[in-house]
């Protein structure tokens, strides 16, 4: 009786291939997520590099190089989908057979019979598919040096999604492009804050915003700084220390024996000692959640704040830190 359905039934059980469009953003980039459990962190490809640069057997996280097959990177949203898209396919498989089966059935009724049986059968309501929504624009845009796959994150994104090809350079230049913009929006972050909460969690919110620029700048720029130095063509004549370049002035002086100059060269005496400030900054909001103690004080030669004081950061202030640091990136440049 149910000939059509089992059939059906079996070929579906083997295994069927259907396509399935996901939703992109308005700039052509679709969402993503590291399917690492030690990062999870959600960024974006361009639909046109995900298709046609990107690798089926292998897609490597921007931020941690996870690799992983290109099936594994989709967002919760995408997942719940494609599931719905698969079993609305599935059912509607199976509605054609049900109905061709139960018209089979009523017309293998005899004639006229005294007895006469008829069947029927009403498919359910397909699911209806809401694509997947396409999550908050991406404030970071890159684009690999070496494949020119475009991507972007919240936040830097070291790695490309395609190659796995790690830049520092363009890091650093997203970075402060990404910290500057926050800030220019900062007002506008503010009272969206206010009128969804309260004043007291938007200003916490602001506050956040501007450390969490503070500490980026000074870690994108250590970032190029030891990738420039790596590159340099007499590198292999010295042997710096680990994370020798977290040190603003220790890495001043293995600059200055490199190449003929230093940091305290390429700005003024009163910018680098604000540089060095800000690095002692970066330290504090890292390793103290930013309350101040005697060897900031002592580093730093802040004597603005007391030990046990919390550090105070202002959008001026990241402002500043972003210009300096852009400087200096672009003398570096020119001596690599």
């Amino acid at each position: 009786m149910f000939d059509d359905v089992i059939r059906e039934t079996r070929r579906l059980d083997r295994g069927v291939q259907i396509s399935i469009e996901l939703e992109i953003d308005d700039d052509g980039f679709l969402d993503r997520v590291c399917p690492s459990s030690q990062c999870n962190v959600d960024f974006k490809v361009s639909w046109d590099d995900w298709r046609d640069k990107v690798q089926d057997e292998i897609v490597y996280c921007p931020i941690c190089r996870f690799a992983a097959e290109s099936g594994e990177w989709n967002t919760s949203e995408q997942g719940e989908y494609i599931e719905r898209a698969a079993y609305g396919h599935v059912q509607q498989q199976l509605d054609k057979s049900f109905s061709q089966s139960t018209r089979r059935f009523n017309r293998s009724q005899p004639f006229g019979a005294f007895i006469k049986m008829s069947m029927s059968y009403r498919p359910s309501p397909l699911p209806i598919l809401i694509p997947a929504e396409a999550s908050e624009i991406m404030r970071q845009q890159s684009a690999c040096e070496e494949c020119d796959c475009r991507y972007s994150s919240v936040g830097a994104a070291f790695f490309c999604p395609a190659c796995g090809h790690n830049s520092a350079s363009s890091t650093f230049d997203g970075a402060v492009e990404t910290v500057r913009k926050t800030l220019d929006s900062l007002s506008t972050i503010r009272q969206a804050l206010a009128e969804a909460t309260d004043n007291d969690t938007a200003e916490d919110s602001a506050r956040q915003i501007c450390e969490n620029g503070l500490v980026k700048l000074v870690s994108a720029f250590q970032r190029l700084a030891e990738a420039s130095f790596d590159g340099l063509p007499n590198r292999w004549e010295f042997s710096p220390r680990r994370n020798v370049f977290q040190n603003l002035s220790e890495s001043s002086r293995l600059w200055r024996s490199a190449v003929g100059d230093g940091y305290d060269d390429m700005v003024s005496a009163s910018d680098f000692t604000d540089l060095e400030r800000f690095f002692q900054q970066r330290h504090l909001l890292v390793d103290r959640e930013g309350m101040v103690d005697q060897e900031y004080i002592d580093r730093s030669g802040d004597h603005r704040y007391a030990a046990d004081r919390r550090l105070v950061v202002r959008d001026n202030t990241v402002r500043e830190l972003a210009d300096l640091v852009s400087k200096i990136a672009g003398e570096l440049r020119k001596r690599t």
